[in-house]
């Protein structure tokens, strides 16, 4: 087994404030000549802790295949001590490929006492915001503009570790260390990323707010700055994050609207005036100008600005028609100066990412 330890510099100071949090952690990757356990092994396992007062890469590389045991060992060494391990798409593949190989050799299962961070699944709600078509780790590392000196894709290196195995090159060898330890280093790098979670789940202040041409604009104050810009458009709103700060624009109606009555067994609807009554005043009406009221022309009818809604959060709630999407509400000037309403209007966007 070859043995490689590596110490991290680490000069993004926003990368460094999120480490802070994650002292107890393990960042880790594998390395594997297939997907399927049964007929793959483990050769390659890189693992970053906090040591001395800095983070470490440590390595651990399998030259002799029939020596996979000895490699889990040495992974359920680290572990020990450690609270969480921080992964990319670890949960789907390098976890239960992991557990697979523990249960084989009849060891212990390292995982079952540590928390679990996936960063793909973190950040996977994103991918139209980020623009990326992928959201495989390279993908992601070029969106946050980090830089890689290897080249090769997991797969290809199982060429590579054949290669390795059969002529002991040392140039390869140092390829697929280099193709491991820049995954686990990227894992650290990516950290900010979490920032962006951060808004949808709500943690940030409103701004000011205006409605101008028919478009409300509400600012949005970050608890933790973004590291990347980004912005997008949605079907009525689009939304835009720089630093600590963003946007979120909604583009509002200035029409008629209806608002349905669920209870329609308890209306008449009148042809003549489009609109539905409740029975207790539609008796009074000639029975030739009105008719029992169906659930889809059982409302009522409001001229006004309205603003879309993901929830159905504000009432009374309008429709375009009948079953039609999204819901609306009557926009009124003391929403602008209503910060508790103007967030959970913008959580109702946000936390929908």
């Amino acid at each position: 087994m070859v043995f490689q330890e590596s110490r991290i510099k680490i000069d993004n100071k926003q990368v460094l404030s999120y480490l802070e949090q994650f002292k107890d952690s393990l960042f880790f990757d594998i390395e594997t000549t297939g997907l399927y356990w049964k007929n793959s092994h483990l050769y390659l396992i890189g693992a970053a802790s906090y040591e001395n007062s800095g983070w470490t890469v440590k390595q651990w590389f399998l030259d002799q295949p029939a020596y996979e045991a000895g490699l889990l060992d040495e992974f359920s060494g680290i572990c020990k001590g450690k609270k969480r391990i921080v992964h990319y798409n670890g949960n789907g593949f390098d976890i239960p490929y992991l557990q697979k190989k523990y249960s084989f050799y009849q060891k212990i299962n390292p995982f079952a006492s540590l928390e679990s961070l996936d960063l793909y699944r973190r950040a996977r709600p994103f991918q139209k915001l980020f623009n990326l078509s992928s959201m495989k780790l390279k993908s992601v590392e070029q969106f946050m503009n980090l830089n890689r000196k290897d080249a090769f894709t997991g797969k290809e290196l199982i060429r590579v570790y054949t290669d390795y195995l059969r002529s002991r090159d040392a140039h390869l060898l140092g390829t697929l260390m280099l193709h491991n330890l820049e995954d686990v280093t990227a894992l650290i790098q990516l950290l900010p990323i979490l920032s962006y979670e951060s808004v949808k789940e709500g943690r940030y202040s409103v701004g000011k707010s205006v409605l101008k041409d028919h478009t409300l604009t509400i600012d949005l104050k970050l608890d933790s700055p973004v590291p990347i810009s980004v912005s997008e458009e949605f079907e009525f709103y689009s939304l835009a994050l720089c630093d600590n700060s963003g946007s979120l624009a909604v583009i509002t109606k200035d029409c008629m609207m209806k608002h349905f009555f669920s209870d329609y067994k308890n209306y008449y609807y009148l042809p003549l005036e489009d609109e539905a009554i409740h029975k207790s005043i539609g008796a009074f009406v000639d029975r030739e100008h009105r008719e029992k009221a169906k659930p889809a022309n059982c409302y009522q009818k409001m001229d006004g600005v309205f603003l879309p809604q993901l929830t159905k959060r504000f009432q009374p709630i309008f429709y375009e028609d009948y079953k039609t999407s999204p819901a609306y509400f009557l926009y009124e000037k003391d929403i602008l100066r209503d910060k508790e309403a103007l967030y959970l209007y913008t959580y109702d966007y946000l936390s929908a990412l």
